[in-house]
């Protein structure tokens, strides 16, 4: 998201810079850099409502994760001791992987299947 960002970033600034270069439009080009970090939020808004992230950035993602890793390793017979074992099935499977899914989809601004 950070290269993508840094483009958007660096092509608002060309066209920016070339608008008020117009003589037509009555702004200084020393008012380019003002211009720029005023759009910055709504750059970063719309890369965030794309959902434009890396894998492993994403809450969806690691929820899930949690949740393969807990269900295999119970499957699997992996034994971390009794009192161990009952709590990381009980909070990672259990509690945690589901959470941190519903978590990731909640603060997601793309709805699902779009």
């Amino acid at each position: 998201m950070v290269d993508t960002q840094l483009q958007i970033k660096a092509q608002m600034a060309e066209v920016v810079t070339s608008a008020v270069a117009n003589p037509k439009v009555q702004a200084e080009l020393a008012a380019v850099p003002a211009i720029i970090d005023a759009l910055t939020p709504v750059v970063n808004a719309i890369l965030h409502s794309t959902n434009n992230e890396p894998w492993y950035q994403s809450r969806v993602t690691w929820g899930s994760i949690i949740t393969v890793v807990g269900l295999v390793t119970s499957a699997a017979g992996i034994n971390l001791g009794a009192s161990t074992q009952e709590l990381l099935v009980t909070l990672g499977v259990t509690l945690a992987g589901p959470l941190v899914t519903l978590w990731g989809r909640y603060w997601s601004k793309k709805p699902i299947g779009s």
